[in-house]
């Protein structure tokens, strides 16, 4: 009996907040803790394997009283090693204090969530 050939496969492996990113795009302090005045909060999303096409989103959602999305990005990646995905929420204004949760699904499914707060 012949060996199957395997199938694509691509995982995340790691997911990373924090209000700043380095030249490469990582985060440059992995934090779960926010301040209001932070204007932009980063997700940096490693995944491996590899894929000739996946799309990886990210949906952030204010968690407090009844929840409420407020922002879902997708990327199309192709890789065929270790990668990295960064995504970016912006707020010109004050964030509102409270508990946040960030969902990151791989063609469709979540497979990875990340709770963070902000507070002053």
């Amino acid at each position: 009996m012949a060996a199957a050939t395997p199938a694509e496969e691509i995982k995340v492996a790691s997911v990373k907040l924090g209000n700043a990113v380095d030249d490469s795009l990582a985060i440059s302090k992995e934090q779960r803790h926010f301040n209001p005045a932070d204007k932009a909060i980063y997700a940096s999303v490693a995944t491996v394997g590899s894929t000739s096409s996946a799309t990886l989103n990210a949906t952030w959602s204010y968690v407090e009283g009844k929840g409420q999305t407020f922002s879902s990005t997708s990327e199309s990646i192709a890789t065929d090693g270790p990668a990295t995905t960064t995504f970016k929420v912006q707020n010109p204004n004050a964030w509102p204090q409270g508990r946040y949760r960030l969902d990151i699904s791989l063609n469709g499914k979540t497979v990875a969530s990340q709770d963070f707060d902000i507070r002053s």
